[in-house]
């Protein structure tokens, strides 16, 4: 019986807590351990002063929003009225200097769609803003209210601004026309997103982000503001718009200042609030830049303190969370250039939606709080020597027996994320991590099953979205091909069931190989014998209809391969028809929501599975539709081969045969040329002269229906109204 993972760690610690005990027992009496408590109290009294701190902060802009909610509900001022409104943001910015902006986004709202965004009367929206502008040599204390109004003229929208001066009155200038064009507010994220139907009337917070204000200025001049913004109604509950409360970051800037002993002006604690992937909020440095990281904005600094570098790589970060209480806070220890620091981190809200996901962290070196104790540790050195040396022996080989373990289900997991799902067999010193290994092992088998079921890429894009197939699809332009096998009742009544199995499964993976593996084509269903094959979907590619013929002419060829190969054993062969049609159809998931096929339906679908069939009729093997010639005459030869009326359809369409790549049908191009010129005569009702052109190539079998049509025509001619549209009787 093998020994489990947690049976060797267990030794392990074990062993390891008896050689500290044999250690630390000769000179600690519990000291560290009461200073170092002692430290973490004062470091968590610290933090949570200083997330209060940060929430009062960002508690400003909720109470400014509150208060002009509660007067527009309680309609002292009159939503409608920009000049009301723009006296109510007026006002709370000059109450409160911290407002960096207060914007009122107004609409008609007229509902919501299925996927619950918010519908918009066409009129009545626009924008009133009023901001702090700061000029060259003036300070924070010293900006401008200036006032950003957007409205529409029916046409677009238009900006105008009252540039006030210094300290000047709500009044003090006129609207003044700007020249700037702006998009349409309302479909700003800050605007749809509080509308929608699962965020109306809620407060929603913004990430740090460039002020939507300062779009036109560049970077460097963009100021950083975070702001929480609302859907309100008025006093009859009728949507009035969404109101936005934004405050400038330089101000959480400043809990980096606080020094937590103010007797001590080299107070060592370093302060900082970071998010959970360890990127910076606040400053170390003022010269630091601020940067985009994804979504967000981030302080990128030039040169961070090294301690708090390592703070924010340590993985305790990541460990904060909000239940249970106790996991707000976390403490871990650094060691950095030889030195050993103590670190506390701290969510800054206490509830997950009353913050952005920030963290106040607090670094400080351990020997700020043991200097004490340090002399002592020294004496011990060569004891701790002789002890370390023992457990890093046995470290070292529990590492090793754990990496070997460690880097098995790495490599597996590694696989199964590049979805390369192939066996391997199970090996492992643990018992445990084996039954890992089968585990991972019976979800690659899993995995193999579906992807015979179902198209891989669609299965990858799930995988990656982290996501649930659901009933729904999407307009898509894409390239279907239809094939079927000419006569396949024949054969399936002139050979056995499992030959005729054996058969039909090599010549179907002959052709998936070429669709998938060479065109990049997702095998919508097989139906029998025949096969659905989409381009674009869901992985998108730009020469689709391309794609198309060339799978169809390479179908053709590894099929000719396979009949010709050992393999078949000298059975008859299948004779395959292909139909090519481009058009924008449905794709999505379809069916019952246990039970659903990524597929596509539409007209265009229909119309791809005519042209299979209409092969019958012209004694052709690919058919196309114009929309694929269109697209692919310039890679491949064509004969335009009928204007055809398919079942079902009173509009004609071009039909055209694909001959083969640019420059090899060229044996083709005489017999296509001498067609397309009878074609050209028989549209015109100069049926003799058709029939004159047709005889000269009697082998070619579309030349000889057409050739039979034009004696037809000859002796029932058509009606004057004729357009030369053939109706095609039969699907």
């Amino acid at each position: 019986m093998k020994i489990t993972l947690g049976q060797v760690f267990a030794l392990s610690l074990l062993g390891l807590m008896l050689l500290l005990a044999l250690l630390f027992s000769l000179v600690l009496n519990g000291t560290q351990q009461s200073i170092l408590q002692s430290s973490r109290r004062s470091q968590m009294e610290a933090s949570r002063e200083i997330a209060q701190r940060v929430r009062d902060y960002l508690g400003k802009a909720e109470k400014a929003l509150a208060q002009v909610e509660n007067q527009v509900q309680h309609e002292a001022i009159d939503p409608r009225n920009p000049i009301a409104i723009e006296s109510a943001l007026f006002s709370i910015l000059l109450s409160d200097e911290n407002i960096s902006e207060v914007t009122l986004t107004q609409a008609e709202m007229t509902g919501y769609d299925a996927s619950g965004d918010i519908q918009l009367a066409p009129m009545g929206r626009g924008q009133v803003s009023v901001f702090r502008g700061i000029i060259a040599g003036e300070t924070h204390a010293q900006t401008r209210l200036v006032t950003r109004r957007v409205s529409s003229n029916g046409k677009a929208f238009v900006v105008e601004l009252r540039n006030r001066p210094l300290n000047g009155g709500f009044q003090a200038v006129p609207l003044v026309r700007d020249g700037e064009s702006p998009p349409d507010p309302t479909r700003h994220l800050t605007f749809s997103t509080p509308a929608s139907r699962d965020y109306f009337g809620q407060l929603l917070w913004s990430d740090l982000h460039w002020s939507q204000l300062d779009a036109a200025l560049p970077e460097d001049k963009r100021r950083v503001e975070v702001s929480v913004q609302k859907a309100i109604t008025d006093a009859h509950g009728h949507f009035v718009g969404v109101l936005r409360v934004g405050l400038l970051r330089d101000q959480i800037d400043r809990v980096t200042q606080l020094k937590l002993n103010t007797a001590d002006q080299s107070d060592p604690h370093k302060i900082f609030v970071c998010d959970r992937q360890g990127r910076l909020i606040t400053r170390n440095d003022p010269m630091d830049p601020v940067r985009e990281a994804g979504d967000e904005i981030r302080v990128i600094p030039v040169q961070p303190p090294p301690e708090i570098a390592a703070a924010l790589k340590d993985p305790s970060l990541k460990e904060i969370a909000f239940e249970p209480k106790d996991a707000r806070v976390r403490y871990c220890r650094l060691e950095v250039n030889g030195r050993n620091y103590l670190a506390t981190f701290r969510a800054l809200g206490e509830k997950p939606d009353e913050t952005q996901d920030w963290i106040v962290g607090i670094v400080v070196p351990e020997d700020y709080y043991l200097g004490a104790l340090v002399t002592t540790q020294k004496r011990l050195l060569v004891t701790s020597l002789i002890v370390m040396a023992v457990i890093s022996l046995c470290g070292w080989l529990i590492l090793r027996s754990v990496k070997r373990a460690q880097s098995s289900i790495v490599r597996e997991t590694s696989k199964m994320k590049r979805f390369e799902f192939s066996p391997s067999l199970p090996h492992a010193p643990f018992s445990d991590v084996r039954d890992v290994l089968e585990s991972l092992e019976q979800a690659k088998t899993a995995m193999r099953a579906m992807g015979k079921y179902v198209p891989i890429d669609l299965v990858r894009q799930l995988y990656e979205k982290k996501s649930e197939p659901a009933l729904g699809g999407e307009l898509v332009e894409v390239s279907m091909m239809f094939t079927d096998i000419r006569g396949f009742t024949t054969f399936s009544e002139q050979m056995t069931p499992n030959a005729l199995a054996e058969a039909l499964g090599k010549y179907l993976e002959v052709m998936a190989h070429v669709i998938q593996h060479e065109t990049g084509g997702t095998i919508d269903k097989y139906i029998g014998d025949a096969i659905m094959t989409i381009w674009n979907a869901p992985t998108p590619v730009r020469d689709h209809a391309q794609r198309s013929c060339r799978a169809a002419l390479r179908c053709l060829k590894a099929s000719q391969e396979l009949f010709a190969s050992p393999s078949w054993n000298n059975l008859p062969e299948f004779h395959t028809r292909f139909g090519l049609h481009k058009d924008r159809v449905m794709v999505g998931h379809f069916g019952a929501p246990s039970r659903m096929n990524y597929t596509a339906i539409g007209d265009g679908v229909n119309l791809a599975a005519r042209l299979e069939s209409l092969n019958k009729q012209y004694g052709t093997t690919i058919l196309a539709s114009q929309s694929i010639y269109d697209d692919a005459r310039d890679a491949f030869e064509f004969r335009l081969l009928d204007c055809v009326a398919v079942k079902g359809k009173s509009q004609g369409i071009h039909v055209y045969e694909l001959l083969g790549e640019k420059g090899k049908a060229e044996a083709m191009l005489p017999t296509v040329m001498r067609y397309e010129e009878a074609f050209a005569a028989y549209q015109k009702r100069d049926f003799a002269k058709a029939i004159s052109i047709l005889e000269k190539q009697p082998q070619d079998k579309p030349s000889h229906l057409l050739s039979e049509r034009c004696k037809e025509s000859q002796k029932n001619p058509p009606p004057k109204d004729w357009n030369g549209v053939y109706a095609a009787e039969s699907k």
